[in-house]
Formats: structure tokens, sequence, C-alpha cells
């Protein structure tokens, strides 16, 4: 009964121009017939609740139907969040504030709420942190986020006022990146961003990425121009990087630093933090973490009550049997009543 009102919301809910579009797409990649992947995209629809990006992104005309299974898609997912994650308590992610407040023992930097602060210490902050990043409170994807380095002709008396007005009310003290991270690109603060689940027992490491910025955009954001790839156990960085455009790296295009082999530093330490903040919020079970390597060790950027699923079953970071995650999710999903 779920599954079937999953896919009427969907076709309710379908932009159809840009299901065509795909459907051009992936005609154009695989050379397969328009009508055969129109009709196999309604099917992996039911039978997978998988959308039409999902099979785009996934590959799925080239997939069987054992293979096709293993995927963590869209409604799967969605399904994964209903069950672990209790609406109530979003808010604790949703809002940026609250939840540097919420997880401030892991945050380890300055930061002010201007909703709930004065000009005159606005400008203390100013005075103490010369760059800082300013942030909508409930963006996501990197969107509305701005880098401001502090000098004598900046008029905060007319900055406040702008912030306040477009309400992008929490001002961050810049995170000192690793001088290690610093290689890959400098220009943003690169992150982990490491998913974990929480059985009521033990927090499992789900998943571990990290992104980078292209060198050129402020946020390593993978919508806002980044790239992104795994790492193991140890920290090491096991395959190469893609783009939003599906563009494969080897060799970062900007800095020219090799991504294959590149070590992440103080690697353990975040994955022990992140275990930690994983039972502030009890209630949030499956959290996608972002984490940043600075100079003193690893601190929380934010953390996400939605953790997407789509970029981590990239064709190019998929071992040969070409399967997706789902049956690891499942495994652990099997302790949770």
């Amino acid at each position: 009964m779920k599954k079937i009102k999953y896919i009427f919301k969907r076709l309710l809910g379908m932009d159809y121009k840009a299901m065509f579009r795909t459907v051009g797409k992936v005609h154009k990649r695989s050379g397969k017939s328009r009508i055969i992947i129109f009709f196999d995209m309604l099917y992996c629809s039911y039978k997978y609740m998988a959308g039409y990006t999902d099979y785009f992104l996934f590959y799925f005309e080239d997939l069987n139907k054992k293979q096709r299974s293993t995927y963590i898609t869209r409604g799967i997912n969605t399904n994964y969040i209903r069950r672990l994650n209790d609406r109530e308590y979003y808010k604790y992610f949703r809002d940026k504030v609250l939840f540097n407040d919420t997880f401030k023992k892991y945050i380890k930097r300055d930061y002010i709420d201007l909703t709930r602060s004065s000009v005159e210490e606005f400008k203390d902050f100013l005075k103490r942190n010369k760059t800082v990043i300013i942030k909508p409170v409930d963006e996501t994807g990197g969107h509305g986020i701005s880098k401001l380095v502090v000098d004598k002709s900046l008029d905060i008396n007319k900055l406040y006022k702008e912030l306040i007005e477009t309400k992008r009310t929490l001002v961050e003290e810049c995170v000192k990146q690793h001088k290690t991270m610093n290689k890959l690109s400098s220009n943003s603060v690169n992150t982990l961003r490491i998913v974990t689940i929480n059985d009521g027992k033990d927090i499992h490491i789900m998943l571990r990425c990290i992104r980078f910025g292209n060198g050129i955009n402020p946020v390593d954001n993978f919508h806002s121009g980044g790239m992104y790839t795994f790492f193991n156990e140890d920290g090491v960085i096991e395959k190469k990087a893609v783009d939003r455009e599906g563009q494969v790296y080897d060799i970062h295009p900007y800095t020219k630093e090799k991504i294959v082999g590149f070590k992440i530093p103080d690697c353990d330490e975040a994955i022990k933090m992140v275990k930690e903040a994983a039972k502030v919020i009890p209630q949030i079970r499956y959290i996608g973490f972002d984490v940043a390597i600075s100079e003193d060790g690893p601190l929380l950027i934010e953390g996400n009550e939605l953790p997407g699923y789509d970029l981590y079953q990239s064709k190019v970071h998929l071992s040969e049997d070409k399967e997706g995650l789902k049956p690891k999710f499942d495994e652990i999903l099997k302790r949770i009543k």
C-alpha cells in the first residue's frame, strides 16, 4: 500500500518535460529505444521506487533485476528516513543556529546569531574574527553562504541590517583548514560526509565520503561546483572523484593534487567524534554529518536529518558487480525494532 501511495504521489507531481529530457539522455548514451526506456522507467518506479533521475544516475538501463534491487532509490531512502527519524526533532538539524547550540561541543568555533545579538555584539565578534562565513539559517546545498574578510572599510552597521533583512543571520568564525586538506582545494573548506545509523546500541558508519571544491567556488558542495569521492577506514581516498556533470578526476583540475591515494589527516578522530555526535539526538537515528579537518583536529560543520542517497551509488564508485548499497543498510536495519 505504501508503495502504491508513493507511486501515485510521484505520478501526480512529476515534471514530465524533465522526464522526457532524461529519456532522451538515456537514449543517447545507450542507443536503446525511447519507448522502451520510458516504459522501463515506469516499471522501475513501481518495482524499485526509483524516479527517472535515479534511473539516469544509476544507469538502470544496463542493470539486471537483481542488480537494480540492491539500489537505495528515492522511495526507499524516504522509507528509511520515516522509519529512523522522528519529524519532531528535524528542527535540531534544519535550524543551523539550533544545531550549533545543540552540538556546540563538536562545533569548536566561534559563532553569533544576529537575531539574538546587538550590532555592538556583532562588532565585538568581528574584532575577534577577521575572516567569517555568513550563512542563512535554513538553506541547504551551500546556497546563500558567503565568505567575508573584515577590513577597515567595512560598514558593520549597514552589514548587520542587510544580514537581518536577508535572513543570513548565522555568522561563524572561518575554519582554519588543515594544511594537508588545503592541498586539495584551499579556496573551500573540504568536508567529510560521514553517514551514521544508530541502532539503539551501536553507531554504524554507513558511508565515508570526501567532498572538495573545484578551486574556484568557496564551497565544496556537489551542487555548487564541487566534486566527491570515497575514502577507506584508514582515511585514504580509493576512488577517482566525480563532479555534477559526471566528469571523472584522478588529478584535481585546479590544484593538480593527486586524488587517489590522498591521505586524510585525523580521520580516526573524525570517526570517533561523529560516533559521539550521533548519540546526541537519539530520535534521529539516520544522519549525514559534514566534518571539516582544522588545524586543531576535526569539527562539525552541520548534520543532515534527510541524508542523500544518490551520490553514493555512482557508477564510477561501485564495485565490478554494479551492486548498490541497499543490502548493507538493510542488514543494519534488521537490528532495529
